[in-house]
């Protein structure tokens, strides 16, 4: 049973607790003085117990969040770590002063664009350090970046981080990280993070900074994750027309849906706001399998998916494979989009990072449509009714088949949204809207 911190009491023999905090997630928090060096601390206790179904998973996290050293200014590491009487603890400096979140509420909603991308370049700088390590942090959030005394910024948190080189600790695809914050593929694909996620997570507290506003819309889970994986807020120069141009285009890019579209690393990023002259830096990357690619090729060396280019907007014609953005008729085959929405976003294998318009119609997509080099997609696979506000899909004897939430598609299936459809080696989530 976990035993709560007392005021007074000596934390792995040497560290008192001078004041209680409010419980954060899994852990008791408190400040303290460390006894031996005079210097204020901040005392974290898992408060998980041994008798739930996840708590050595829990225990997991604590215990490698707590022996990371970054080695970062803007980065906290703790200084002790430790168990006694059966409770855990981690010890970090004490950093005074506000979470961002309250920083920038402070200051009448939002922060001057001067002030807001040096505290974003310090983040993005101890960023930078955490990946070079290879983790993933997968929790930038406001309330996870501390504005000291004086204004310096410093990344704490590192509970559900991911080691990008070691198998996740975590059993099961649940969501790990805080929503409004999340990148599309966090939303999409837990697990899957890479360094782009934090990048792109760095771009929403960007946004927040700037704006005062979320970069997402909706008040429930289904329609905050669905605005993340589809809709994009005005520019920050909208909001403040005074914000310079480097800053909005860099703000954007980190917000891009699809990771190849953004600042591959938090040091591209650093150098567009060093260097407003500049221009933004595009790197390019596999969306299958996470290859970087150093040349002008159409197919992925390692893998042979189809890459998208860098500046295409990926969404697609279900109907015919033509790039289709957000028009209201395809411009090849002329199919009406209606009213209601309907959109596949495929979030695994040689498809990923594409999303495909859903057209009104009757027709057979295969293998032409989606993908001409994957042999695993026949060249029909599923027949399509989109009529009436409403879609069914059907397999056509495919030799891969296709599933629409596990189960194959033998006779046309009502598709529902939020639903997951496969054809072949892809995995999609059906929306409508």
């Amino acid at each position: 049973m976990s035993v709560m911190m007392k005021i007074g009491q000596f934390i792995l023999h040497r560290y008192e607790i001078e004041d209680l905090m409010p419980q954060g997630g899994q852990a008791c928090l408190a400040h303290g003085i460390d006894q031996e060096t005079g210097n204020p601390v901040f005392i974290k206790q898992l408060a998980a117990l041994p008798e739930q179904s996840n708590y050595s998973e829990e225990l997991a996290r604590f215990k490698r969040a707590a022996q990371l050293r970054i080695g970062h200014p803007a980065v906290v590491d703790a200084i002790d770590f430790g168990e006694e009487d059966d409770q855990w603890y981690t010890v970090m400096p004490l950093i005074e002063g506000l979470d961002l979140e309250r920083y920038v509420h402070g200051k009448s909603g939002r922060v001057a664009a001067d002030r807001s991308t040096s505290i974003i370049r310090e983040t993005a700088a101890g960023l930078a350090a955490i990946h070079d390590h290879g983790i993933v942090h997968r929790d930038i959030k406001p309330a996870n970046i501390l504005i000291d005394l004086e204004d310096h910024a410093h990344i704490v948190d590192m509970g559900i981080c991911r080691k990008l080189q070691e198998a996740t600790i975590t059993k099961g695809s649940g969501l790990l990280g805080t929503l409004l914050w999340m990148a599309p593929e966090q939303v999409m694909n837990p697990g899957t993070e890479d360094p782009r996620s934090d990048l792109y997570s760095l771009g929403t507290v960007f946004y927040f900074t700037l704006t005062g506003s979320l970069a997402v819309r909706g008040n429930e889970p289904g329609a905050i994750a669905l605005s993340i994986c589809q809709w994009s807020p005005p520019a920050p120069r909208q909001v403040d027309p005074s914000i310079p141009l480097h800053v909005d285009r860099a703000c954007m890019m980190l917000l891009e849906k699809q990771p190849g579209k953004r600042f591959q690393t938090a040091k591209e990023f650093c150098e567009a706001l060093d260097k407003p002259g500049m221009p933004l830096k595009k790197s390019r990357f596999c969306g299958s399998c996470g290859t970087q690619i150093t040349n002008a090729v159409k197919y992925c060396p390692n893998c042979g998916a189809e890459l998208l280019s860098i500046d295409s907007p990926g969404t697609f014609c279900l109907a015919c494979g033509t790039t289709v953005g957000e028009c209201d008729a395809c411009p090849r085959c002329r199919q009406p989009f209606s009213s209601v929405d309907h959109r596949f976003l495929f979030r695994a294998g040689p498809l990923t990072g594409r999303i495909f318009r859903i057209p009104e119609g009757i027709y057979e997509v295969g293998r032409n449509e989606l993908a001409s080099r994957d042999q695993h997609i026949s060249r029909r696979h599923f027949s399509v009714a989109c009529l009436n506000g409403s879609v069914h899909v059907q397999d056509t004897g495919s030799a891969n088949k296709t599933y629409v939430a596990g189960q194959m598609a033998q006779r046309p299936v009502h598709l529902q949204s939020g639903q997951e459809f496969r054809v072949a080696d892809n995995t999609a989530i059906y929306t409508s809207s």
